[in-house]
């Protein structure tokens, strides 16, 4: 994800947007998804601060197997990221 602050507030608004007119089918699609206990615990640490070795300590599993996970979180939006310096943080999308 671009960096640039005007980006991610156009961003944020964009979401804001699709939240409103789909809540709904997001929160169905939300609570799909994080009936997977793993997806779960690595959705609660998205939180822009962890990175996909930081989440994989923390839950102590692999980082492979975090990242397994993160991609169909990536995949239904409820989870985006922030390139800093090479290393990519990953934060909710929908909070």
């Amino acid at each position: 994800m671009d960096k640039d602050p005007e980006t991610r507030k156009l961003l944020e608004k964009i979401l804001s947007v699709l939240k409103l007119t789909n809540s709904k089918v997001i929160e169905e699609q939300k609570q799909s998804i994080l009936k997977n206990e793993i997806k779960k615990k690595i959705y609660d640490l998205c939180d822009g601060k962890h990175t996909v070795n930081d989440i994989a300590v923390e839950i102590k599993t692999t980082q492979p197997n975090v990242s397994y996970h993160l991609s169909s979180l990536l995949e239904s939006g409820l989870v985006l990221y922030d390139d800093v310096g090479g290393k990519k943080y990953y934060f909710k999308s929908l909070e």
